[in-house]
């Protein structure tokens, strides 16, 4: 009964001591997005020798510890047509101070390659970084003035960190913060 009530007054004292604000991204929020903007065509290069790039069925998966960006990419110039599919990495940036959240594709940069060397190359990042920003889970005020039967009280928010979670489905920037 004493162990009890020690693990009671335990659990209680660390939910008054810190607290988390978060803002969850859905992987199906992510994904609408990709099939708003749709699929792309690219032409790159000087006009005599352009090469087409095609972007096709853009898509994320969250999952427990990571994100992963996926589609599929072509690259057309003359008698050249390579078609690959592609898997990378995502990261979140969550900037503090602008309170922007940001996801990241790792390594954004396609080769296109063959025994002869390289292609081509293009960066995914100059068509999805933009719309990839969300806001950030920082209150907008530092401090609450409130009325009391003592008189006027300040209310201080102390943030003291801020966390990223993977989770199945989603992404989760949050704040650890408490009051003082």
């Amino acid at each position: 009964m004493i162990k009890n009530k020690f693990l009671l007054i335990v659990s209680f004292s660390s939910f008054l001591i810190a607290g988390e604000i978060s803002v969850s991204i859905s992987e199906n929020l992510v994904n609408d997005y990709l099939q708003l903007i749709g699929d792309h065509e690219i032409p790159k290069g000087k006009n005599d020798e352009q090469a087409l790039w095609s972007i096709n069925d853009p898509h994320v998966k969250f999952q427990e510890g990571s994100a992963e960006f996926f589609a599929t990419v072509s690259y057309k110039k003359g008698k050249t047509n390579i078609k690959k599919t592609i898997t990378k990495n995502m990261y979140v940036e969550y900037n503090f101070d602008k309170n922007i959240i940001q996801l990241m594709i790792e390594n954004p940069i396609v080769k296109m390659e063959r025994k002869q060397g390289a292609l081509g190359k293009f960066d995914l990042s100059s068509l999805y970084q933009e719309g990839l920003r969300f806001q950030g889970p920082r209150p907008k005020t530092k401090s609450i003035k409130l009325k009391t039967s003592k008189g006027r009280i300040k209310i201080n928010m102390n943030i003291k960190k801020s966390i990223i979670y993977f989770e199945q489905g989603v992404v989760r920037v949050a704040i650890d913060m408490n009051y003082q």
